[in-house]
């Protein structure tokens, strides 16, 4: 077996263990770059995260104030992420097994409360159901948009066992934003947002340029504080107007930024929600199945059919997108090919979108951008240069050589002659169609489906 160069045993090491508490404590206690990522002593002791928690649930009476402040001291040390498996095992023992049966059907657990009449709740019981508010807000707030599960799952406990902060906390947040951040309301706008539930809720009064930059400078501000990563903006307005792209959901986002991109001295401010929303793998909670977002969608989409100067905010929202689960970029495509056509620049674009999702649906529009010699060649730039133009620094460390790189563009190329030109029987038909140049172009185009 290989022998683990940090602590996991708690038995015989209480001595140590309570360093290792009073250096989190004390902001000293590192965290080791190796995995698993132990926590590590100024003097060089080394002990499993997971170990630790567990030794300061076991030695530390039950106090929410002494619990949260570790555990926060523990989040920002890591991350949420790094510790909620072992709090949510502590909950389980706690609240989840002791109040409810649980059953699993199929990936799903469900829980009923217990009958036993003899079930009451004490004084610092209650005190653990608002630590679990505590660790569903976290979840909420600081784990990937999926999260949202456990931690409505710890609010209906908490409900069902007659607590009445999850209403509070839908009514007011966690109250730990400024009133200033959460709430404004003048003529042109009322806005009101809610951290626990990750609500952004905006009306305007007046359709126009100032009213759209109170909105904006709202929600902004708002995204610079620990607000959850996922979450939904409604919207209302006097204006109906969406985005000129057809399939996309009529939902908040859309409306606003479809209204807001029109002012030209509103873009600044469009692009830096862009930076502030733009998370790989947090969602818009509003929108579900194949509609599913990431946060800044809308905006990217409504500045890109602005203006070619906003290609590379294009470029790189396709290479943040999570390709595995999104693919409401695809309806954007046809749009942005129908405004730019294809040149130097928009091309890069192009192929960005098809490398944004697994498969990109070929559109037979898609082929009569590249029916001339122009566009042929800087399609075939791109093949020549795939891996130089469409993989980011963070791609090629993935790779073990230059070959391997070769490799993997080749099999995206596969991709982007799919969704350019169809199946491979319909090639000969697209040939027959191109000059005598265009079709060697095409010949070239086509060798990795020919080998």
């Amino acid at each position: 077996m290989r022998e683990l160069n940090y602590l996991v045993k708690i038995e015989g090491n209480e001595a140590l263990l309570e360093k290792f508490i009073e250096a989190i404590n004390n902001n000293t206690v590192k965290i080791a770059k190796d995995y698993p990522n132990p926590y590590e002593l100024d003097s060089g002791e080394r002990f499993l995260n997971s170990s630790v928690i567990k030794y300061f649930f076991q030695t530390r009476q039950f106090s929410k104030e002494l619990y949260v402040e570790f555990f926060e001291k523990l989040r920002k040390l890591s991350s949420f992420k790094e510790i909620s498996y072992t709090i949510g095992e502590w909950i389980k023992e706690h609240v989840t097994n002791k109040f409810f049966d649980v059953k699993k059907e199929y990936w799903e657990e469900i829980m009923t409360k217990k009958t036993n009449s003899e079930i009451s709740i004490s004084e610092e019981e209650k005190e653990i159901l608002s630590f679990v508010c505590y660790v569903a807000v976290c979840h909420i707030k600081y784990g990937a948009s999926y999260e949202s599960v456990t931690a409505n799952r710890y609010f209906d406990m908490v409900t069902e066992l007659g607590s009445n902060e999850v209403a509070e906390l839908k009514k007011n947040g966690t109250g730990k934003l400024p009133k200033e951040l959460i709430e404004y309301k003048d003529n042109d706008l009322t806005a009101k947002a809610n951290d626990v539930f990750a609500t952004i809720n905006i009306k305007l009064a007046n359709d126009n340029e100032e009213s759209y930059s109170k909105a904006l400078t709202f929600i902004n501000k708002l995204l610079q504080t620990d607000f959850p990563k996922s979450f939904e903006i409604s919207f209302s307005s006097k204006g109906k107007e969406l985005l000129p792209i057809k399939g996309l959901p009529k939902c908040g986002q859309n409306y606003l930024f479809a209204g807001a991109v029109k002012y030209q001295n509103l873009h600044k401010s469009i692009l830096e929600y862009i930076s502030l929303a733009k998370k790989e793998y947090q969602w818009y909670t509003n929108l579900e199945a194949e509609n599913c977002a990431m946060p800044s969608t809308f905006a990217v989409l409504a500045l890109g059919l602005q203006d070619e100067k906003y290609f590379d905010t294009l470029i790189d929202y396709y290479q943040t997108v999570d390709e595995e689960h999104q693919s409401i970029q695809q309806k954007f495509t046809s749009v942005f090919l129908e405004k730019f056509g294809i040149n130097e620049k928009s091309i890069k674009v192009y192929i960005s979108a098809i490398l944004s999702m697994q498969e990109h649906p070929h559109n037979k529009v898609f082929a009569s951008y590249f029916s001339n010699e122009n566009s042929l060649k800087l399609l075939l730039e791109s093949k020549e240069n795939f891996a130089k133009y469409y993989f980011t620094e963070e791609n090629m460390k993935d790779f073990l050589d230059e070959s391997e790189a070769q490799e993997m563009a080749d099999y995206y190329w596969e991709g982007v002659m799919y969704t350019t030109f169809g199946q491979m029987e319909n090639f000969s038909k697209i040939g027959k169609m191109l000059s005598n140049e265009g079709k060697l172009i095409f010949e070239k185009l086509q060798m990795n489906e020919q080998n």
